[in-house]
């Protein structure tokens, strides 16, 4: 598991570093694309020295243009590829910073580059610090001129932007001297960055993951200028070279990181929000005996526990059962008090509240406010602090106002003196599954979330599995599938989907079929700033399609990273386990989530081409 770093709110960064790339001619399209990066990196406060190496077509002219370091000289292999022994011998004489950064030419870099770097120097020595990168199309100039640009960039890939993959490694920061030689690599081909990342961790030097506080946006572009185009340049004859010579044998990717930069958060947040989507819940008004409740009107908040913390104390019930929806609402709470795990929240929302209690909305906030709609409105810029009531990172929200020995009630939250707490989310108009979904995310606070059905309970370790599984990807894994227990009285199934769907994460559209069957609610925890990132779910279809479409919007338009925790983590009462797959119901819902897909802004112009394909259930 990584440990963990916060970045401190508004960090003033002082540190000088050296930037050094070898780029590619200067024409047509790539040009444009380098030029967009290298003047980002001129942009950056304190302004970095950077160099380029090489005597490419253009480069000259571009080092004088922006006023940056130019090395002409230096080794090409046979192909007339550089090589970065020479490259990497060269920037250790040359760089005038004690920090350096490698990084390829297409990336633009923004101001939380040299905060993240900022705010390592305070706490490691020595460290190798990488990340995800954001895959954008890009096909101008950026108006760098403008004061906004940041603003509008991050808006473009909060809306369009692609995560790249976990074993894709762009950059590159370290103390000068970490590396004093490297074996003759070319540049632009596969595993050498496989190379940094296994050798740091052999060497014991912390790997830092900057994934989640620094927006690396690489500009899209063809392979035009080799010949096979990108399968070459990763796997062909000069990368398996790069292989041999660095006697490459594991993956090396930011999975393996052994730190993790965390945007600052409230302390008092929960790891974990349970949001547990009722068809029917009736309280009773009645106030508790021996607590001191305020009648909530014709509901009330049930309080998870009072006892100490472990979280295996049971539920205190606030009222007697009415029906027999509430004791279904009251075994799924209990079995999320009884978990292992204890840093976690409780949402309820109930889709037959009565809409007479509107001053309960006050302290909740509004989704749309925070992070921006499905309907294509611009989004937050992911880790710039946010607007609206989703601004966890940046001292917290004044609502868990926990008190040592008692139950105190502020803004719709009630809390046990260990920390527990359960709110009840008052439904929008609309009462389909995920509107509701998106009214406990709009009050969820936690890294993590999980849906849960009120006819459905989490098994004891569940949420400690979940979370464990999550932090040994570091910030890499996006959500989590699991398998789950199908209970018909004394029977109990154990369901393993993971057989049909072996790959998560080469999940493609043409996969809908087999997708359907595997995707529960209560059976994915989601990283939430993903959930973010696409505007929550489509409050149009119905519950199976809205799960579905979601986990494909997520993978296959937004590059999230899915994996399987292979074993059960939930229990489902008295359901089938199967979905007549072409039974005109499901072959309809199959429709609607392809249409919806295929209306996403992200869609690539590639992937509109397998439109057809997809529809081939019919």
């Amino acid at each position: 598991m990584a440990q963990l770093l916060y970045i401190k709110p508004e960090i003033q960064p002082t540190l000088g570093i050296s930037i050094f790339t070898v780029p590619k001619p200067f024409l047509g399209m790539i040009g444009i694309i380098q030029h967009n990066a290298i003047t980002s990196w001129t942009l950056l406060k304190p302004k970095p020295e950077i160099i380029l190496f090489g005597d490419e077509i253009g480069t000259a002219s571009i080092a004088e243009e922006l006023g940056v370091n130019h090395v002409p000289d230096i080794e090409c292999n046979s192909y007339g590829t550089p090589l970065l022994d020479s490259v990497f011998a060269q920037v250790q004489e040359q760089a005038t910073y004690d920090i350096i950064t490698y990084i390829n030419a297409d990336i633009i870099l923004l101001k939380d580059f040299t905060q993240a770097i900022e705010q390592v120097c305070q706490h490691l020595d020595t460290f190798l610090i990488t990340g995800r990168r954001w895959n954008l199309d890009l096909s101008n100039p950026i108006e760098f001129q403008s004061p906004n640009w940041e603003d509008i960039l991050c808006q473009q890939v909060n809306q369009t932007g692609c995560l790249g993959a976990h074993d894709a490694k762009d950059y590159f920061i370290f103390p000068k001297y970490l590396f004093r030689s490297i074996p003759k690599f070319a540049v632009g081909r596969g595993y050498w960055d496989t190379w940094m990342v296994t050798t740091a961790a052999m060497r014991g030097y912390p790997i830092v993951d900057a994934s989640e506080v620094v927006m690396a946006v690489h500009q899209n572009h063809s392979y035009g200028d080799l010949i096979g185009g990108k399968n070459e340049a990763h796997m062909g004859k000069e990368a398996q070279r790069n292989k041999i010579l660095g006697n490459v044998q594991a993956q090396g990717t930011i999975a393996d990181s052994t730190w993790q930069l965390k945007p600052w958060h409230d302390q008092d947040s929960p790891r974990v929000s349970v949001i547990i989507i009722v068809q029917d819940l009736r309280i009773c008004p009645l106030n508790p005996p021996n607590l001191d409740l305020p009648n909530l009107g014709d509901f009330e908040i049930i309080p998870p526990r009072i006892g100490g913390l472990g979280g295996r104390n049971q539920l205190n019930r606030v009222s007697p059962v009415v029906n027999s929806t509430s004791a279904l609402v009251n075994r799924a709470l209990e079995s999320v008090v009884a978990q292992n795990y204890s840093d976690y929240e409780i949402i309820v929302v109930d889709r037959a509240v009565n809409q007479g209690v509107g001053s309960r909305e006050q302290g909740t906030g509004n989704r749309e406010q925070g992070t921006g709609s499905r309907q294509g409105s611009p989004l937050t810029p992911l880790n710039k602090g946010g607007t609206g009531s989703r601004n966890l990172n940046k001292g917290g929200t004044g609502s868990r106002n926990l008190s040592k020995g008692g139950i105190v009630i502020k803004e719709g939250y009630l809390a046990g003196w260990d920390g527990g707490c359960v709110r009840v989310a008052w439904p929008t108009a609309n009462r389909k599954w995920g509107a509701l979904c998106d009214r406990g995310l709009e009050m969820a606070q936690g890294e993590f979330v999980t849906f849960l059905d009120s006819d459905s309970v989490l098994l004891p370790d569940a949420l400690e599995k979940q979370v464990a599984a999550f932090d040994r990807e570091s910030s890499t894994l996006d959500l989590l599938l699991s398998g789950w227990q199908l209970v018909e009285g004394d029977k109990i199934t154990e369901v393993t989907p993971w057989q049909d769907l072996p790959d998560l994460e080469d999940l493609h559209i043409w996969k809908l079929e087999k997708l359907w069957q595997p995707l529960r609610q209560s059976n994915i925890m989601f990283r939430r700033s993903r959930l973010d990132l696409v505007g929550g779910f489509n409050t149009e279809l119905n519950q199976e399609a809205a799960m579905v479409e979601i986990v494909l919007n997520l993978v296959f338009l937004r590059g999230s990273r899915a994996l399987w925790l292979p074993e059960a983590t939930c229990s489902y009462f008295g359901q089938s386990n199967t979905i007549p797959e072409q039974s005109s119901p499901v072959a309809e819902d199959m429709k609607e989530v392809i249409d919806s897909i295929f209306k996403q802004p992200a869609v690539k112009g590639w992937m509109q081409k397998l439109k057809a394909r997809a529809y081939r259930f019919e």
